[in-house]
């Protein structure tokens, strides 16, 4: 088939990619350059975990990711995936909060996890402070990637391929019939068999029953230069998160730029697609304070910079991979949450099995079926 896909963030490239490798022919139209600037998937580092509570399905996709990012890494020749493990602090470490729960899930899989008592922790991670009750939870399965860099070799990748990637084309519209799907953009139209629509935050401008009910919120980050690199180099830091459910702190080493990534995942400000991208000296001075009470290897680090994400957010925090309202030829694939972007290597798959038809369990669970309610499909 002749294949478009709008959009060329992580789920785009990866879907590119996945349906190049079982024959199709495709085209890529993204507004801006890529990576955009502007796109969520662009950002220096992703934590890769697979802490996800009992969820069988994240779990199950994410483990299966990790394997494909591991090959894409070894493909593009440089690194784009870092294992470095990843870190939780708690001060709650019981039946029903996420973190044990995960943990219980993880151990009956056969994953090696360690708990750490404060003491056992502050010994093992002294870059943190700890509380007496503190728990610490380790699992060196997990790590980060490096986001703008892995949609760039990726892009690339599939252009190697024989993709034919249109940066600066914003699509107008995606106008459907009964005989195919044309994309429309300012120089005119151009035909389809079927199309994928994985514009992130910009989902309303195509897809209005389903963008919605996407909310935007706008997540922001600093980088810190440390005085001294040694405690918070690679080889001793792993990406880490500080009660993520209730203080929502957490972050990477980045070691070839000699920052350390500090930001926040709570939900952050409504925001518009548009949004600036920019950091702010309020985030700053919140970020510093956290760092100052749980991290004392940055006390008096140079903040070197800052940026904001938005987050495209379905209401119960999972993506929407299922066609668009009415629709057998339009697939939508976003909704990302702020936690899509590990799963990218894998969700490529997903897409590709549900334009094809194809059964995967692994998608069941990111139709939309009456997640949002009624949806007028007139409106699509």
């Amino acid at each position: 088939m002749r294949i478009g896909v709008v959009g060329a963030g992580i789920f785009g490239v990866a879907a590119t990619i996945e349906l190049q490798a079982r024959g199709h022919t495709v085209v890529v139209f993204d507004q801006g350059n890529v990576p955009n600037p502007k796109a969520s998937s662009t950002d220096v580092a992703k934590t890769i975990r697979r802490f996800y509570g009992a969820n069988g399905t994240y779990v199950e996709l994410v483990e299966r990711a990790a394997s494909k990012w591991q090959e894409w890494n070894d493909l593009l020749g440089h690194s784009i995936y870092h294992t470095v493990g990843t870190y939780y602090i708690v001060t709650r470490f019981e039946a029903g909060t996420p973190i044990f729960d995960g943990y219980q899930f993880l151990q009956a899989r056969g994953a090696r996890i360690e708990v750490l008592s404060a003491s056992q922790a502050n010994a093992r991670f002294p870059q943190f402070a700890y509380g007496a009750g503190d728990t610490g939870v380790y699992d060196p399965w997990g790590g980060y990637l490096s986001a703008e860099a892995a949609v760039a070799g990726l892009a690339q990748l599939a252009r190697d391929r024989g993709a034919e990637v249109r940066e600066e084309t914003p699509v107008l519209l995606v106008d459907e019939d009964a005989s195919g799907v044309d994309i429309v953009v300012e120089t005119g139209r151009l035909r389809f068999e079927r199309v994928v629509v994985a514009t992130g935050v910009w989902m309303s401008r195509l897809v209005p029953a389903v963008g919605r009910h996407i909310h935007i919120t706008r997540q922001q980050m600093v980088f810190l230069e440390p005085k001294d690199r040694r405690q918070l180099a690679i080889e001793t830091l792993p990406a880490w998160a500080v009660d993520p459910e209730e203080c929502g702190w957490y972050g990477q080493p980045l070691p070839e730029r000699g920052w350390v990534k500090v930001a926040n995942d709570l939900p952050g400000t409504v925001a518009g697609p548009e949004a600036s991208r920019e950091g702010t000296a309020d985030f700053a001075k919140r970020a510093m304070a956290f760092v100052a009470e749980r991290i004392p290897a940055l006390a008096g680090a140079r903040v070197v910079g800052g940026r904001s994400c938005l987050y495209d957010n379905t209401p119960d925090r999972h993506f929407v991979i299922d066609w668009r309202p009415g629709s057998r030829r339009v697939l939508l694939a976003g909704g990302g949450s702020g936690h899509g972007f590990k799963f990218g290597a894998i969700i490529g798959e997903v897409i590709a099995d549900a334009l094809e038809e194809e059964p995967n369990q692994l998608g069941d669970l990111f139709r939309i079926a009456s997640r949002f309610g009624k949806i007028n499909q007139n409106s699509r």
